[in-house]
């Protein structure tokens, strides 16, 4: 039997929550080896990847009584609901206590950790010990949890949900849409590419206003146009405007884009997904789309290519127009912000090494590090710069096809790039 078959992907999770089932199940098994029976089991992560979905699911495969518990009351009261509700668990084993959304079981201020809910429930915990009675929560954050109640003993075995995977995000998206009239045109690969790192939530949601634009564009079908306006708007927070931007404008925006799509493209091939410049509400010129493959956070050189790459929309303009880009705040805060954490976290210059390290950062090192910060910007900016003049014919098909079609998917800049 699936006792999973309704969370979607996640299949590391589910073995381990299988195992977790047949030692409750079949704990005698387990008893004649010796060992002893675990007690908890939290599963953590961010709102909207399915945790209390899962839990439910585990729950729902366990050969015990069950009981479930969420703050649906005021404080007084649910602390009198969890004793009686615990209690009772107790008194008839062997059971399974799920306590969910359990960082949400107190109020929100500096001495919560402390507070009746979880006192009541380390305590009940504790009593049970002996008992046969197994707890699972599920929290999406556990800075909100008192380490006490954390600690081996109680909740012995501890899961973390991570945002999807593309492989993961694409069978997420056939579940959402497979009850959808769909054209012939959806490529899930290429969604799954642009909405990867979101929560499962997150994808529905996409998913179901793709259908909403497509009602009311008046289609039979949801086609890949509907699911791009639709990423747009949840992934990106930028629902078109009605009025379009000046001449002058859009040619400003098309250069910065394709700056950022074709350092992107040639440091990387095959990280764009997709680079717009529709006229959106807010402050966001252009969109440019690029995935992080897995590695990212183990490799150093992906990460100065990512510099590399913010930087590429301001080198455009430099190169073309040979005037400053006005637009790049946001990018230029990303750059000094990974750059700072180059030298302060990663020691990515002896320079700074060599000084004395007495607990502090002296005002020296202070004044050392911002030169080291503002120098490698500076030799950053000048490789992006240098990347576009190499290529300047496809930086300007690529300025103008991004100008005549306002969206580029990547097949199209991947036209542009094949064509020497």
């Amino acid at each position: 039997m699936n006792h999973f078959e309704k969370v979607i992907g996640y299949e590391h999770i589910k073995l381990e929550l299988e195992r977790i089932i047949d030692v409750i199940n079949n704990k005698e098994k387990y008893e004649k080896l010796g060992v002893r029976i675990p007690k908890g089991l939290l599963l953590h992560g961010r709102p909207g990847l399915g945790k209390s979905l899962t839990a439910k699911s585990l729950v729902e495969a366990l050969n015990v009584n069950k009981y479930i518990i969420r703050k649906n009351m005021p404080d007084g009261q649910f602390v009198n609901y969890l004793r009686e509700i615990i209690t009772k668990a107790m008194e008839n084993t062997p059971s399974a206590i799920l306590l969910d959304d359990i960082d949400k079981f107190s109020n929100n201020d500096d001495e919560h950790p402390n507070s009746d809910e979880f006192i009541v429930i380390q305590t009940l915990i504790d009593d049970a010990k002996d008992k046969d009675v197994y707890f699972i929560a599920t929290a999406n954050n556990l800075r909100d949890m008192p380490e006490s109640l954390l600690r081996a003993g109680r909740f012995d075995t501890r899961i973390e949900f991570d945002n999807p995977s593309v492989e993961d995000s694409k069978l997420i998206i056939k579940h959402y849409l497979k009850d959808k009239k769909l054209a012939n045109d959806i490529d899930y690969e290429e969604i799954a590419k642009i909405i990867s790192g979101k929560s499962c939530a997150v994808l529905e949601t996409v998913m179901n206003e793709a259908g909403l634009y497509a009602g009311f564009h008046n289609k039979s079908e949801i086609g890949m146009d509907d699911i791009i306006e639709a990423l747009l708007r949840v992934i990106f927070d930028s629902p078109m405007k009605l009025n379009d931007k000046t001449d002058y404008a859009n040619k400003i925006a098309a250069y910065h884009e394709a700056g950022h799509a074709l350092v992107s493209e040639i440091l990387e091939p095959n990280s764009v997904n997709l680079v717009t410049i529709a006229n959106y509400a807010g402050d966001k010129g252009g969109i440019t789309s690029s995935n992080m493959d897995e590695d990212y956070w183990y490799d150093i050189n992906k990460m100065e290519n990512r510099v590399r790459v913010l930087l590429a929309g301001k080198a455009a303009i430099d190169l073309v127009f040979n005037k400053l880009d006005v637009g790049t705040m946001s990018d230029l805060a990303r750059v000094n912000q990974m750059v700072s954490r180059f030298i302060y976290c990663y020691g990515m210059d002896e320079m700074l090494s060599n000084e004395r390290y007495d607990g502090a950062i002296s005002d020296k090192q202070w004044s050392i590090c911002d030169t080291l910060i503002n120098n490698k910007i500076k030799k950053y900016y000048q490789e992006a710069k240098d990347i576009l003049y190499k290529n300047k014919e496809k930086l300007e098909k690529l300025s103008l096809m991004l100008m005549e079609k306002k969206i580029l998917r990547h097949k199209d800049i991947a036209s542009v790039l094949e064509k020497q």
